[in-house]
């Protein structure tokens, strides 16, 4: 007796499979669950880039603080925060609340670089024993990431925050 071939079961089989993952890739899609192309902020929406970029905007950032307790080479005190971060384009300054700030009435100037938004500020105060000359933050609009940094006369620099931030959206919610 003559053994039956198992290959038309195999591809009935594998046709099945294709066409079922493709239904149900389809049905993703159309329900929203599955979403094709890219963002150009990642997971965010790709339009709050274009907002930002031109309105500017404000965001809520949890960050990690890192102060010197005497010296800049002093054992460091290290503690979370929340904070404020504004970007305005149009007047090509931004802002943040926290422990050095380059606050909403004495704001940086800002640039784009990419998806990273550079704001600084001249300075010209003494903290740790050392005169600060600069202060400045970036946020990285495609991920969120949140770094200030001082400049320190002799020119070295100390990042003092580091943190993420997100959009901070007003009602009503859409």
């Amino acid at each position: 007796m003559k053994k039956q071939s198992s290959l038309p079961a195999i591809l009935s089989t594998a046709l099945v499979t294709v066409l079922v993952a493709a239904a149900a890739g389809w049905g993703a899609l159309e329900l929203g669950w599955l979403h094709l192309g890219t963002a150009t902020l990642g997971s965010r929406d790709g339009e709050l880039d274009a907002t930002v970029r031109k309105k500017g905007g404000n965001f809520v950032c949890e960050v990690t603080v890192s102060t010197p307790q005497g010296s800049l080479n002093s054992e460091p005190k290290v503690y979370a925060d929340v904070m404020v971060v504004g970007l305005e384009p149009e007047a090509k300054s931004g802002w943040y609340q926290g422990e050095y700030t380059i606050s909403e009435s004495r704001k940086g100037a800002l640039r784009m670089e990419g998806t990273k938004a550079f704001v600084s500020r001249p300075a010209m105060f003494e903290r740790f024993g050392q005169m600060i000359t600069q202060e400045e933050f970036t946020l990285d609009l495609a991920d969120g990431a949140f770094v200030q940094t001082l400049t320190v006369k002799d020119g070295t620099r100390r990042h003092m925050l580091k943190g993420v931030c997100a959009k901070f959206a007003k009602a009503p919610f859409k």
